[in-house]
């Protein structure tokens, strides 16, 4: 098998013929990197390719969402698109796919004030390769378009729509699951506990077929090769995880239920080629690491397929007519594979690719319907991430561009894994990314949000390189709760929020300065979100271990958690904290940063957005009140339109320009040319 050639020519014009956002200045050799260059949105995303292989489609604009632009690739050129509809700065094009040929649709989305990315509106437009024929097909104004333009039988539907399965050759219709919207006090909410109800949907008229309902809240929905509904993943009556599905395409739904299996642990992937076999994920009583298992529907027999020795089945890797699965990745801290057939030429044509791009993670994100060209993404801890388009017949490469073209890997620093022992003798796993130079360094510990089932991963990460390339070394540790380590770690952390938890991010920054990465007098602690939380409970626990203390957007009140932001809304949030947190009132308020602030004795800085409705403003403002009551000293941002997160680039710019001048007041951290 010879070696992947990749071309170095970009084949695309940075979207010359619809305009293309302006990318920040990139320093000389010598000269730090401007904030812009890691606060910067990505220039594109979504990369697909037509169901014949002639056009390539992807998003960009502003925040990579504004437009959709089709690059012929026998041309080499643009050749169509569709801007954003609205004309409005808060909508934006969310994603799209191709249902035909020459034809693609796309959602809308809006940025709401209190979330950190925008959000889908449930509106579906189709459109023509070229942007002609633009049509709104479903929504909660498709009747209004429709009353315009005559046709009848479209109806509003005030719902979200998650497409399920197109038919590209037939290009009529596509099959999506619908969840309905919540009508409260005149107004429309996404509602967590809404059962979806599958549809055919005519992408001429609008008008919806039903398929099936679902029985389960939330589910995704997984169809046979004959397109009949036959699993849903979801949340029972208990709000807990689980699986339906029905044993034969006209059975009634039915608990999906295998002995000798952990419940929560088990999802129906794919289907095989008979259509009498499904691959599933689980993992068996005793066991934490899921594997991948067949069931032979006819029998319910099950076999195992294949399974890593220390971590859980990760993706799925699909041949080159996106229907057979050929091998699996791991969560590990570096990508590991395995293949299932070493004689298949789709994991021969993988293996080269891997070979082509060393030390890099490689995903084909989308094929042509015969298999012969597709999009492969290319990306690495130093690396943002290049889109390539790939004939699998000659193995030649074309590279597109990169998702943020004006990153040069060369100047970035390495995402090192590291494992260590907790106190208790858990092992975590993490990252280091040191700046240039020798350590000691001064050091920011960066607990990851979420904190359940969220990991950090060896990927490029921006606020990570900002930091180093101010000469902080970043440590990230896999702290008890977090996804990738199997069942048990993750149910490890549950009720552990300021405690096993805690000590896991203490023991981490300790270990850190055993190995010489961290000057011990030079640690900061900075999160958001949980991390926000860990930030200032992490001040608030070991006074002498850490100079200051950084969180954004975090929870500082458990209490405040039930009564106040969008969780306790539904069922299946106010589940989840109970879960995670408990109902122990004590419990609670001896584990809330608000009720510890006469502890804290390092300078603190807030930062808040005021329309944040995950953890609600007052989350912050009563820390500020706690802090300055105790005289303490602490710094105060008040975002005027924030949510959750930080949308827009020139806030994040601001942000990060005041996170680094606290960092260097309290390190004592002259900005200085990193080497990179």
């Amino acid at each position: 098998m010879h070696r992947l050639v990749a071309i170095a020519t970009c084949l695309l014009a940075s979207g010359l013929a619809l305009g293309a956002p302006q990318q920040p200045a990139v320093s000389v050799a010598g000269e730090i990197l401007p904030i812009e260059y890691f606060t910067h949105s990505n220039s594109i995303g979504g990369v697909k390719i037509s169901p014949t292989g002639e056009y390539v489609a992807w998003l960009t604009g502003k925040n990579a969402h504004e437009m959709i632009a089709v690059l012929n690739l026998k041309e080499k050129k643009i050749t169509g698109g569709v801007k954003c509809p609205r004309a409005a700065e808060q909508f934006e094009i969310y994603d799209f796919d191709w249902v035909s040929p020459t034809r693609l649709i796309y959602r809308m989305a809006e940025q709401l004030p209190w979330m950190p990315a925008a959000v889908p509106t449930g509106e579906i437009m189709a459109m023509d390769f070229d942007g002609g024929r633009q049509k709104l097909i479903y929504g909660w104004r498709a009747d209004d378009s429709a009353r315009a333009s005559k046709i009848r039988g479209r109806e509003a539907s005030y719902a979200s729509a998650l497409l399920v399965r197109t038919f590209t050759m037939d290009g009529k219709t596509v099959m999506i699951a619908e969840y309905p919207w919540l009508h409260r006090a005149d107004s429309w909410y996404s509602d967590p506990d809404a059962k979806p109800a599958v549809f055919r949907l005519d992408l001429g008229s609008g008008r919806k077929e039903v398929v099936d309902t679902v029985p389960l809240a939330g589910a995704s929905v997984l169809v046979d090769r004959n397109d009949h509904v036959r699993f849903a993943i979801g949340k029972n009556e208990r709000h807990k995880e689980a699986v339906s599905w029905k044993p034969r395409p006209t059975s009634a739904w039915a608990v999906f239920d295998l002995p000798g299996f952990r419940g929560e642990s088990i999802t129906p992937r794919v289907f095989g080629p008979d259509n009498e076999s499904v691959l599933f994920t689980g993992a068996r009583e005793g066991e934490t690491h899921t594997a991948l298992y067949s069931l032979d529907l006819k029998s319910q027999a099950v076999a195992k397929v294949f399974a890593f020795e220390h971590a859980s089945i990760g993706r799925l890797i699909f041949d080159f007519s996106g229907k057979n699965v050929v091998g699996v990745s791991g969560d590990t801290e570096d990508p590991i594979y395995h293949w299932l057939n070493d004689d298949d030429r789709a994991v021969k044509v993988y293996k080269a690719l891997l070979r082509a791009f060393p030390n890099q993670q490689v995903e084909v994100t989308s094929t042509a319907d015969d298999g012969r060209t597709a999009i492969v993404f290319v990306d690495s801890d130093v690396n943002p991430g290049d889109y390539y388009v790939f004939d699998t017949q000659t193995m030649r490469a074309a590279r597109l561009q990169g998702v943020r073209p004006w990153v040069d890997p060369a100047r970035m620093r390495p995402k090192a894994p590291f494992s260590m022992h907790a106190r208790d003798g858990l092992e975590l796993h993490g990252y280091v990314t040191k700046p240039a130079g020798d350590g000691p360094y001064p050091l920011v510990m960066l607990p990851h949000g979420g904190p359940h089932g969220v990991r950090d991963t060896w990927s490029y990460d921006s606020e990570a390189q900002l930091l180093a390339s101010r000469g902080y070394a970043v440590l990230q540790v896999n702290f008890r709760g977090s996804g990738g380590y199997g069942i048990d770690f993750e149910n490890a952390g549950y009720r552990e929020w300021g405690a096993k938890i805690q000590e896991d991010i203490t023991d981490a920054t300790r270990w850190a300065i055993e190995q010489k990465i961290a000057a011990p007098d030079r640690i900061a602690i900075f999160g958001a979100s949980f991390g926000g939380y860990a930030a200032l409970m992490g001040a608030e626990h070991e006074p002498k271990l850490y100079r200051c203390a950084i969180g954004y957007a975090g929870v500082y009140d458990l209490e405040l958690m039930y009564s106040s932001g969008d969780v306790p809304r539904s069922n299946a949030g106010w589940a989840f904290l109970e879960k995670a947190l408990g109902t122990d009132h004590d419990e609670l308020k001896a584990r809330s940063p608000v009720n510890m602030a006469n502890a804290i004795e390092v300078p603190v800085l807030l930062i808040h957005g005021k329309d944040d409705q995950r953890a609600d403003f007052k989350q912050a403002t009563r820390m500020r009140a706690a802090l300055e009551a105790a005289g303490k000293p602490v710094e105060w941002v008040a975002l005027s339109h924030g949510g959750h997160g930080i949308f827009d680039e020139e806030t994040r710019r601001d942000v990060y320009e005041r996170v680094l001048q606290f960092l260097d007041k309290n390190l004592a951290v002259s900005p200085s040319a990193n080497g990179q």
